[in-house]
């Protein structure tokens, strides 16, 4: 018989387990946009694979989307994240970087893992076959 600490244990740890896993998710998506991202660019115009910023700014979009669970609320932070995720693109570098991992993290964080995963391939190739001039 388990006891009522190995309950409450087992709770706690599997909400860990889930939060790492999406963590580590996103960062290999960053990794892998910020490689397709820069490996059109001079090396001395390339910047850091994984930037911070846009890692933890999806990464707490995942968080606010999975917290809401399919409410009213859902909409309105999705809107509300795409226009500061627009308002970055446009001020921050890497500058097309934002817009996209503002859709993957959205679409991470309502359960469409498939759709993420799909929009994470394509623009992938897109900035693979891209010419890479003034991005």
């Amino acid at each position: 018989m388990r006891t009522e600490a190995d309950r409450w244990l087992g709770a706690l740890f599997h909400g860990w387990v889930e939060l790492i896993s999406l963590f580590g998710v996103l960062f290999l998506i960053v990794l892998v946009l910020g490689w397709c991202w820069g490996r059109a660019l001079r090396p001395a115009d390339r910047g850091a694979l994984v930037h911070v910023p846009m890692l933890l700014g999806s990464f707490g979009l995942v968080l606010l989307l999975r917290a809401f669970d399919q409410n009213w609320w859902s909409p309105l932070v999705v809107a509300l994240a795409l226009l500061v995720g627009g308002l970055f693109a446009r001020v921050v570098r890497p500058l097309g970087l934002w817009m996209l991992l503002t859709i993957i993290s959205t679409l991470i964080g309502l359960h469409l893992h498939l759709s993420a995963l799909l929009m994470v391939v394509l623009s992938s190739l897109a900035l693979l076959f891209s010419a890479g001039q003034r991005r």
